[in-house]
């Protein structure tokens, strides 16, 4: 598969997950409204993310910058960051689909 088909195929999973994560952080919300949502942070500190949040956004965030930076750089850096977004996507997908899940 060629960078681009890659590049391609990670900002469709980032726009999924975006349009996941703005439905998700509506529904912490309102479980916080009802006292039913009291943790610190979605993802555990020695996760791949650096942000730590209560929300998913600014996961999804970090997740977009990490794939505009490997647009532009060079392709070493492109080899060395792709897996981690990768390991990103597939976090932030499996946590969406559990809360989605548990919720219903």
């Amino acid at each position: 598969m060629s960078k681009e088909s890659v590049l391609i195929q990670l900002q469709e999973n980032v726009k999924i997950i975006y349009h996941k994560a703005v439905d998700a952080d509506k529904q912490l919300a309102e479980l916080r409204e009802q006292k039913k949502a009291s943790f610190a942070q979605i993802f555990a500190a020695d996760s791949a993310f650096k942000n730590h949040s209560d929300t998913f956004l600014p996961y999804v965030e970090e997740l977009a910058a990490d794939l505009q930076a490997i647009q532009t750089d060079d392709e070493d850096h492109y080899k060395k960051l792709l897996p981690n977004i990768v390991v990103k996507i597939e976090l932030l997908f499996k946590m969406l689909t559990s809360l989605k899940t548990n919720l219903k």
